[in-house]
């Protein structure tokens, strides 16, 4: 009896030793699935950056642009401001010209 029970432990102690081995090589390859896609993850980022400086370049060109246009549009402003201002003042010229001479030019208007 006393060999049975001997046999029975090393059973025992096998199958445990033989989970053991299954759960590391689970293990192992787990950590292989998560190399891989921390590698994947690596390799994304380093794109990124990549496309990051590209963009940097023509975000870069495109304030140079965007202040040339700003630029443009106040001049515009200016000079639409600058405009009225003279209309203006050829529209009141005009008007005190015709209350002025109002009185000769229909003189000349009804003697024709």
């Amino acid at each position: 009896m006393p060999e049975t029970s001997v046999e029975r432990t090393l059973g025992i102690l096998l199958a445990k030793v033989e989970g053991i081995e299954k759960s590391i090589a689970d293990g192992d390859k787990h950590r292989a699935v998560v190399h891989r896609r921390v590698d994947e993850v690596v390799e994304s980022i380093g794109e990124l950056s990549v496309e990051v400086a590209a963009m940097k370049g023509d975000v870069k060109d495109s304030k140079v642009i965007t202040d040339e246009v700003k630029q443009w549009k106040q001049r515009g402003i200016g000079a639409l401001f600058v405009s009225g201002i003279a209309g203006t003042a050829l529209g009141g010229v005009a008007v005190g010209f015709l209350a002025y001479w109002w009185e000769a030019i229909m003189r000349v208007v009804r003697a024709a």
